[in-house]
Order: C-alpha cells, then structure tokens, then sequence
C-alpha cells in the first residue's frame, strides 16, 4: 500500500467517526421506537440440539467453458456433559460446467446467482437428510429465508448446469427449492441467519443492521447488551409474494428480529418461517445462545470453516490434473 493512501485511509476513518458522533442524537430518537429483550443469564433452556448447514462454492475460467465447484456439509451439534459436541454430519460437493442458453445475452453475475440457488438447493437437501432420522430441536440455515426462497425465472432461463449425471433444471430447482423450505417449516423449528442487510422491516430511517450496529459503537443500552429486538411478523402474501417470484406457498409468513448475545457483540438477523404455530422467539434465542460461547452461532461457524473451499487449491489441483484454465483473473469467488 502507498504511504499515501494509509493517510487518505486514516483521514476517512477520522471523518466516519465524526459523522457517526453527530448521529447519535438521531440514532437515540430511533432507537426508542424499537423495544428491546433482554436476555437473563439465568434464563435456562430446554434445548439440547441444533443443525446447521453450510457451503461454498468458486467459478473458474477454462480455455472451453466456466467451471464451478460446490461443497457443504450440514451437522448436527448437541449438549453433552454440559459440553457442546458434533454428533452427526452430511457432506455433500459437485462440480460441472456452466454456459447461457443460446441465443440468450445473460450477464455475468448470472453465473453466481445461478450458482447460489443451486447451492441452497443442495444445502436444503443435506439438512433433511441429516434431520430424517435425528431431529434437532433447532435447524440453522446460514443466509435470509428471503434470499433462500427468492425465484429468478430470468436467470433460470438464461443459465445451464450440467455436471458429471446431467443438466441441471434450474426452473425445477426454483420450484424443488421452497418446496424443501416447505417440508422442514412443517416438521421442525426452522431459523435463517444474516449477518448483513439492506432491509428496513422496521420502517424506520435507519436500515435495521444500521440502526444496531450504531447502538453498539455508541454503547446505547439496552441495545448494546444481549438481546433481541421485538419480532415483525411479516405475511407472506402480497408484495412479498411478488417480490419472492411465487405465486403461492403454504407458508403463511415468518418472524423477524434481530439479535445479540454479547454485550458489544455483532447483531444477527434471525428470521422464523411458520405455517401455522409462530415459533417462540425467545426460546429460539435461548437455544442459540446456549450453543454460542463466542457471541455469534457455533455450529453456523463450524460448518462455514468446514465447508469453505480455497480458490488456490481448487486451481492447483486443477492444473495438476491438466484442466486448461485461462491466464485470466477467474469470474468470481464466492465463500
């Protein structure tokens, strides 16, 4: 790095915490229309195991045609001894080739969506084989119900995936795809984590993770103590509906908040899909806390290290192996 940009940095940095100490006033006058529960240490709970899912996937340029390889593993985590251990695990990997439908003119971020839904497809997947036959008291997707459960007939149009079996049918996968997040709302306690978002379910003039993340720099309590927000119980119906892409789903909406379980620690959105029964918030909260030493979950930590797949190991092996790669710098990495 130039000396000359370390000073730019240093001076930018000096002026974001200076427009962060005028919004205090602004932030303060927010915070209060957002009530705020307090988590009690001694509050005990009666959970004793969560699953959770995770994977990774990289597309690489070849001389013939783009690359991609996915991995995940889904595991199932429980007290034991007053200990946290893994009991159960599912892995799961793929690799193929993508390309655009011809005649059609897709652009490139395409690639990486496509490859997304396929891989909360196949995250999906794992968690209900893993959940068949030992059910877990909470089931932890790493990503928003929304991001999991959006359908983008375009992209399915334009983009194909074949790998070593056959084509890839994304227009299937769309439909397949909220139909698992269907089959495990109905038999299990289902929660999706998101560790950012420009989403504002709580209408205010703030985005959410804004209006938290400003809380804990500013220390504004109860905000900045463990926590959770008051849920939003959002329909899904309507616009959401619209914006997801379906036309209908048995799922009739799902519980919003946000949590943190440090103080000062980072905040998490944590959204509940439900068909009929709302799921208790609070005991969810307390489950996770339960399996969380460090402030954030431990088996969505867990199965993200295990599952992240190195660019520079996959292109390694691929060379070894005599797979033309082009010179170029490759489309995309996604962890």
């Amino acid at each position: 790095m130039y000396p000359e940009l370390a000073n730019t940095l240093i001076k930018l940095r000096e002026r974001l915490y200076s427009s962060v100490k005028e919004q205090k006033k602004s932030v303060a006058e927010e915070l209060v229309k957002v009530e705020w529960v307090s988590l009690l240490e001694s509050e005990a709970s009666k959970c004793r195991s969560i699953a959770a899912v995770d994977s990774s996937f990289i597309l690489i340029e070849s001389r013939i045609l783009p690359l991609y390889a996915i991995q995940g593993i889904s595991q199932m985590f429980v007290i034991d001894g007053g200990k946290i251990a893994m009991k159960f695990s599912n892995r799961f990997c793929d690799a193929g080739v993508m390309e655009v439908v011809t005649g059609k003119h897709a652009k490139r971020s395409y690639f990486k969506k496509a490859l997304t839904m396929y891989a909360y497809s196949l995250e999906l997947e794992s968690m209900e084989k893993l959940l068949r036959d030992s059910p877990a008291d909470l089931a932890l997707f790493d990503g928003s119900l929304l991001s999991f459960m959006l359908t983008r007939r375009d992209i399915a149009e334009f983009v194909k995936l074949r790998n070593l079996e056959s084509e890839i049918k994304l227009s299937e996968l769309l439909r397949s795809k909220v139909r698992l997040i269907e089959s495990l709302v109905e038999r299990f306690t289902v929660a999706f984590v998101a560790k950012s978002s420009s989403v504002n379910f709580y209408k205010l003039s703030y985005t959410d993770f804004q209006l938290f993340e400003l809380a804990k720099i500013h220390a504004m309590k109860p905000y900045s103590n463990p926590g959770y927000s008051k849920p939003v119980d959002i329909s899904m119906s309507g616009e959401i509906l619209k914006f997801l892409g379906l036309r209908e789903t048995s799922i009739k909406g799902f519980l919003v908040t946000y949590v943190r379980l440090g103080t000062g620690s980072q905040v998490f959105q944590l959204s509940a899909p439900y068909i009929e029964k709302r799921p208790d918030v609070n005991d969810m909260v307390s489950c996770i806390k339960m399996f969380s030493p460090a402030g954030y979950p431990l088996p969505l930590e867990t199965v993200h290290r295990l599952s992240k797949l190195s660019r520079r190991t996959l292109k390694e092996f691929l060379i070894r192996i005599g797979m033309p790669i082009a010179s170029g710098r490759e489309i995309l990495e996604i962890f």
